[in-house]
């Protein structure tokens, strides 16, 4: 029994460093993935384990752009540090070299979205963004309406594959003032 409870406690403490270590809101897949290919935890405890970590208020989940984040709350962090000793160093070891490896592709995936939803006429609108490095501050968001989901696919695909282009070019339309065209106190 205690075993098992000490196992529990330890796979709570191994999510909050996990989130902690990325040091930025995670996916419920990205936690899962990681678990699961790390052969730390199995899904449905890691479903668990999340679930009680939100109630507890040891994580904060926000839902933004169809993707359900987590991020650590100072309690949280005031448990993980308290217990830190908790997580065995084989855990630690995988989670440093998971961050290391995989923080920089985590914040590029989250600085680029691009998702589609059917409208009730059976048109698609198209919501294409790219946010700061935090992956939370926007820069620029986009709404388009198409007529079709394969329009839609391709809008999605374009924007994710020329996002830097299509930026530059809105940001250079935007703030280049046109000849003959006064400035306006707008």
């Amino acid at each position: 029994m205690y075993d098992k409870t000490r196992a529990l406690a330890e796979n709570k403490l191994i999510i909050l460093y996990l989130i902690e270590k990325i040091e930025i809101p995670l996916s419920n897949s990205e936690i899962c993935q990681f678990a699961l290919e790390k052969n730390l935890m199995d899904y449905f405890s890691v479903q668990q384990y999340l679930s009680e970590l939100v109630e507890s208020n040891l994580l904060e989940m926000t839902t933004e752009n169809n993707s359900t984040r987590y991020t650590i709350t100072i309690d949280g962090e005031d448990i993980l540090n308290y217990f830190i000793k908790h997580i065995s160093n084989y855990a630690k070891t995988v989670i440093n070299t998971y961050a290391k490896e995989n923080s920089k592709r985590i914040r590029a995936e989250y600085s680029v979205t691009a998702n589609y939803f059917q409208e009730m006429n059976n048109e698609y609108t198209v919501k294409c963004g790219v946010y700061d490095s935090d992956g939370m501050t926007s820069l620029m968001e986009i709404s388009i309406n198409v007529a079709t989901k394969d329009q839609a696919r391709l809008v999605c695909r374009n924007w994710k594959n020329n996002v830097a282009d299509i930026y530059g070019q809105i940001m250079h339309c935007l703030s280049t003032e046109v000849k003959g065209d006064a400035p306006s106190d707008n």
